[in-house]
């Protein structure tokens, strides 16, 4: 299991898995945080990185590894469509309209990432790395947009600044 935390954007705004509508992708997964998380509240997930190496992916049956690169230009889950998409800590923006066409209708997308603004607290730092002001609501702007944040992230109230994050959920229309 992941020693890392998921994180609380996911945890809070993570729905529960339907029994016949629980199929869930965590997007370039790195160690699997949030795989894991996602397995132990009920959801069959897929998961998706460039490198495995660092995973360990024989503890737990629910969810299926993929080692692929996102960023080749192919998209490596065809038609495949999921009831929850779950993006942490990565944006490649050619990916927003594969992620659109993943998400089943009546789905949900939670995208939690850095945005302008956090080069000056740590990386990235490079715009191709930082969303824009109010980028994934206008992204998702015709799905119904349950929860969304955006700007200084601390531990706790007063501490100082850690990252400049944009967070969403959003449900895609039936």
């Amino acid at each position: 299991m992941s020693s890392q935390l998921p994180s609380s954007w996911v945890t809070q705004n993570c729905p529960a898995p339907h029994p016949t509508r629980n199929r869930a992708l965590d997007l370039a997964c790195g160690k699997g945080r949030h795989s894991f998380w996602l397995a132990d509240q009920g959801w069959q997930v897929t998961a998706i990185d460039r490198d495995l190496s660092q995973t360990d992916t024989d503890t737990n049956q629910a969810i299926t590894w993929i080692e692929a690169d996102l960023e080749t230009g192919h998209w490596p889950l065809d038609d495949q469509q999921f009831d929850l998409i779950v993006v942490a800590n990565y944006l490649h923006r050619p990916l927003f309209e594969y992620l659109r066409n993943a998400v089943r209708p009546g789905g949900t997308l939670i995208y939690e990432t850095f945005m302008v603004g956090n080069e000056a607290y740590g990386r990235p730092r490079s715009p191709d790395f930082l969303l824009r002001t109010d980028e994934l609501a206008d992204t998702f702007a015709d799905w119904t947009i349950i929860a969304q944040q955006q700007g200084p992230i601390r531990a706790k109230p007063g501490d100082e600044i850690t990252a400049i994050k944009q967070s969403i959920v959003a449900q895609k229309p039936e």
